[in-house]
């Protein structure tokens, strides 16, 4: 039996290698294993999970890209996480249910870079992503998407040099502060959203210098300095996000500033259901940061929080399959995507899950 990456990265455990090599699925591992102890996907999410995905093949449009919705123009941010959830679901260019769907995405995404602007992947200014997240948000969702699928196929000479591109688009436009300007609605989720793809690319294997730390410093001090302010929910969500998702992984959990973000953002989602049913784009994109941090962290902090938005997202899917937005981002393609995410994040399937 043909036994890929993939497969046995999701096992999650060199214990479970010899069943993977016996043929048994991965899903059948985690869920049969009555020792299992940690939070994980259920019935219910794998079905939900399933039924975003097969939504998300209706935004497809000829060009291979996805629209913010069925029926709209190629947007590059929401095709590329289209492509993440595909991905996120065990699909490769060459195996998987969604291959030919992720090739076509994939070939879309390189296009773009084909002729692009000297600073960013696109001369738009005015997308949704844009709006919320920065005027660089469509080339930092490139940029992960293409270090989460290069090497999973077999043309990596395509995708490494539209890779090389965006992030040395990115590098350069990058402030001496470490961020990528304040223009935005939301700079900071924007900022973080600009570290995850250089640090993604940096484990691809590309050269992205010192950028990395420089914005990690420039979110830790934002992070300090904004402790104890509180501008209501929604910004408290996206803001304590973006700093748990740098200090964790720059193993700084043990701060004070850590403690209290994820404490305060675990309060907010168990208590009430004000995140879940009136999210915009870039909470559903503040679930998804999170569940990556506390993935990697495990333990009881994985298991409260997954088990907790993992069926609260659940609950506000729409009954043909796809997650809405209800302000700012309203794209129901990033949402959809985001939500698949969330939802499949136990089987680590992402390269960047593993980092």
């Amino acid at each position: 039996m043909k036994i890929d990456r993939r497969t046995l990265l999701a096992s999650g455990s060199a214990s479970l290698l010899p069943l993977a090599l016996a043929g048994r699925s991965t899903a059948g591992l985690l869920n049969n294993n009555k020792k299992e102890k940690e939070a994980t996907y259920t019935r219910e999410s794998e079905k939900a999970a399933k039924r975003g995905i097969d939504w998300l093949k209706k935004t497809l449009n000829r060009d291979g890209g996805s629209g913010v919705d069925i029926g709209q123009a190629s947007d590059i941010g929401c095709s590329c996480m289209h492509g993440l959830a595909l991905l996120a679901r065990g699909n490769t260019p060459v195996e998987g249910k969604h291959r030919r769907e992720l090739r076509r995405i994939r070939a879309y995404v390189i296009k773009q870079t084909e002729k692009m602007p000297k600073n960013d992947i696109t001369s738009a200014t005015n997308t949704q992503l844009q709006r919320k997240i920065g005027r660089h948000a469509h080339s930092f969702f490139a940029a992960l998407f293409l270090s989460q699928i290069m090497g999973e196929g077999t043309d990596p000479d395509q995708v490494k040099p539209a890779l090389k591109k965006i992030v040395a688009a990115i590098v350069r436009a990058q402030t001496s502060n470490g961020d990528w300007g304040s223009s935005s609605w939301a700079p900071t989720l924007g900022t973080v959203m600009g570290w995850v793809s250089l640090r993604a690319s940096d484990f691809a294997g590309l050269s992205v210098g010192g950028a990395p730390k420089k914005t990690a410093e420039h979110l830790i001090r934002k992070m300090q300095s904004n402790i104890n302010t509180n501008r209501g929910w929604m910004h408290n969500l996206y803001k304590n996000a973006t700093g748990i998702r740098v200090l964790y992984s720059m193993k700084m959990e043990d701060k004070p500033v850590a403690k209290k973000a994820f404490k305060d953002t675990l309060n907010l989602v168990t208590k009430d259901n004000t995140p879940f049913s009136q999210a915009g784009g870039e909470e559903f994109l503040a679930f998804h940061l999170i569940t990556e941090t506390m993935l990697k962290k495990g333990g009881n902090d994985w298991n409260k929080w997954y088990s907790v938005v993992r069926d609260k997202l659940i609950k506000v899917q729409n009954k043909d399959g796809s997650w809405t937005g209800h302000h700012c981002i309203t794209s129901r393609t990033f949402c959809t995507a985001a939500a698949v995410l969330v939802l499949t994040a136990p089987y680590r399937y992402l390269p960047i899950s593993q980092a």
